[in-house]
């Protein structure tokens, strides 16, 4: 076991995971930047990586592609709506370059190129503060 030094508690740091979740019969699925999920991380967090896991496959009536950002933090670029990143039932990683949020921000995704028609998706985020 490590040891802190300085004054007893000081610094509280530790491990914590947010859980924001896109359901296409709550937020449609509308072209747009900075779709909010309502989930926000505080500034100074560090995120670790983000986990990501398909209750429900997306469908779009085109060639929609997704990005999943904290904030202006991108940590999943934009991709494929039908891409292995969301299809699977099974969960997913992404770990972005260890950010340090510069402001509290919300987890949201970026949808592009055509509208999504269904889908629901759960996004957890790993952070250190």
């Amino acid at each position: 076991m490590g040891q802190i030094y300085g004054k007893r508690n000081e610094f509280t740091a530790g491990t914590r995971v947010a859980k924001a979740t896109y359901d296409f019969d709550t937020h449609a699925g509308a072209i747009g930047n900075a779709l909010g999920l309502g989930i926000v991380i505080p500034k100074g967090a560090i995120i670790l990586r983000v986990i990501g896991s398909a209750n429900t496959a997306f469908t779009s009536g085109g060639s929609a592609t997704i990005a999943i950002n904290v904030g202006s933090t991108e940590v999943n670029a934009a991709t494929a709506f039908n891409d292995a990143t969301y299809v699977a039932v099974d969960i997913h990683y992404a770990t972005p370059n260890a950010a340090v949020l510069s402001a509290d921000s919300e987890i949201n995704l970026d949808i592009a190129v055509a509208t999504l028609t269904a889908g629901n998706y759960d996004i957890f985020v790993e952070y250190l503060v």
